[in-house]
């Protein structure tokens, strides 16, 4: 059997349950979420936003589906590029790749763009009355760049160890901080938030509960650890389903606490608030409370910016491997056993992305940008996968119609409400991510394209050497 050159592998058995449990709830970002798309769906939800967070956790179960079940029967550090290519065909997969790919990086973009020039500065502003000054969120962001670029390269174990600590105090944060509103507010908590009564009908909470489903999708990234992974079949499989319940749960009783404690009538004025969480927090458990949790609200963006690096890099050191790709990404550390060129390159051109949407536009359009671009390309990504996954089950005559066909087209169904509600009508400056997003598929499809009519025999290495790797992993070898 043909052999993944030990130089060109990532390190074995560096990531159990626990670890990557840390790094799909940190693709997700809890506390990082609840400052940003939360507020976000607040904003046509309204008093109704924990019945969209409630509705929401049907949405994302149905979502996670699709890499569940690929993950029962093909792991790789190629997560999306190796199921679809392996199961469902390699140009097929060879196109979900890069999509994917383009939208994990943009996620590195829109973070570290959101952290350092909007959220810092608004929580400055509202709480000092200090204005930092308009650029200086540039050193802000280089600095933040630079740590995680870092901690990225030194190995998938310090990433994914801080990923889990910071993860589970976030978790905890959230979940002290919902139950003393809930308590103090006593006779005054009511059922009323989880009716469309406050939204003035099922519009705005439909809208409020695309976002949230966005809130919550982060998890499937943990997909690409699966060479990284002890026993990897098992474990990513369980670390995706624990991980949506865990945060599922905390940001319905997360999103409950806000909305009780900001107003159920007043909150038409959250959204455009540019702290509310941190303004709830202040109110009812003091402004120590509050400085601690902004402190962990930047902790979890900072992980919710490592998690997506370690994905992209992986994503698209995993395609070069197979020749599909720049070479240069292909390497691994001798030492570290990282993709580390990718990873330092990866981060480089994020940084000046997100620089020059942030001076052209500024942060928070730039954000907003950034953001969009990077949702138009996952959803596009999680549709056809959804098809990848019912001709990829039905190709290993392993089909199930519930569970490969039918959930499947329920998600893709979600999805496509949820891009309607997302991009229409479309509006400064999110019609230009779009527009980006969709130049971006069509030149992925047309070079993907063109390169299998010119190299028939090397498209057909997609996901390959993911697969040989995985089949020693299987036999016991590594």
């Amino acid at each position: 059997m043909e052999k993944v050159s030990e130089s060109k592998r990532l390190k074995r058995n560096a990531a159990g349950f626990y670890p990557l449990l840390g790094q799909a709830i940190a693709m997700i970002s809890p506390l990082g979420a609840v400052a940003a798309t939360m507020t976000g769906a607040a904003g046509y939800a309204l008093g109704s936003l924990p019945l969209a967070y409630v509705i929401s956790i049907i949405g994302v179960l149905i979502w996670i589906n699709t890499p569940y079940q690929f993950s029962k029967k093909i792991n790789g550090a190629g997560g999306f590029y190796t199921f679809n290519s392996q199961g469902a065909g390699p140009r097929y997969g060879l196109i979900i790749g890069y999509m994917m790919w383009f939208s994990y990086f943009m996620v590195i973009t829109n973070a570290i763009l959101f952290t350092s020039g909007v959220f810092i500065p608004g929580t400055i502003s509202y709480f000092l009355g200090i204005n930092i000054g308009n650029y200086t969120w540039i050193p802000i962001m280089t600095a933040f760049l630079i740590i995680i670029t870092i901690i990225a390269y030194l190995g998938i174990k310090p990433s994914l160890a801080y990923s889990f600590t910071a993860s589970a105090i976030e978790i905890i944060l959230l979940i002290i901080t919902s139950i003393v509103i809930i308590v103090a507010l006593g006779p005054k908590n009511t059922y009323v938030p989880f009716t469309t009564g406050p939204a003035h009908g099922f519009a705005g909470v439909g809208v409020g509960m695309v976002l949230a489903i966005f809130s919550m999708s982060g998890s499937s990234a943990v997909v690409t650890l699966g060479e990284e992974a002890k026993q990897p079949r098992k474990n990513i499989k369980k670390a995706l389903l624990i991980s949506f319940l865990i945060t599922g749960v905390v940001f319905v009783l997360t999103s409950y606490a806000l909305t009780v404690g900001w107003g159920i009538n007043r909150m038409n004025k959250f959204a455009a608030s540019s702290v509310p969480g941190l303004i709830v927090a202040d109110k009812f458990l003091g402004l120590p409370f509050t400085i601690l949790l902004f402190v962990f609200i930047i902790n979890s963006l900072f992980a919710g910016s490592l998690a997506p690096l370690n994905t992209s890099s992986r994503m698209i050191f995993s395609m070069s491997r197979d020749g599909l790709g720049p070479s240069l990404f292909s390497r691994v550390h001798p030492k570290h056993k990282t993709p580390y060129i990718a990873i330092i390159i990866i981060a480089a051109v994020a940084y000046f992305i997100s620089l020059i949407a942030g001076i052209l536009i500024g942060p928070y359009d730039g954000f907003v940008y950034l953001v969009s671009a990077s949702s138009a390309a996952l959803f596009i990504g999680h549709i056809l996968s959804n098809f990848g996954l019912t001709k990829t089950y039905m190709r290993l005559k392993a089909f199930k119609p519930t569970l490969h066909l039918i959930i499947p087209l329920i998600a893709t169904i979600i999805l496509l409400i949820a891009m309607y509600y997302s991009f229409n009508p479309p509006a400064y400056p999110v019609d230009y991510s779009i527009i980006t997003a969709i130049v971006f598929i069509i030149l992925t499809l047309i070079a993907v394209l063109i390169y299998a009519k010119k190299h028939p025999d090397k498209i057909k290495n997609a996901g390959k050497s993911d697969m040989l790797v995985q089949d020693e992993l299987m036999e016991g070898k590594l």
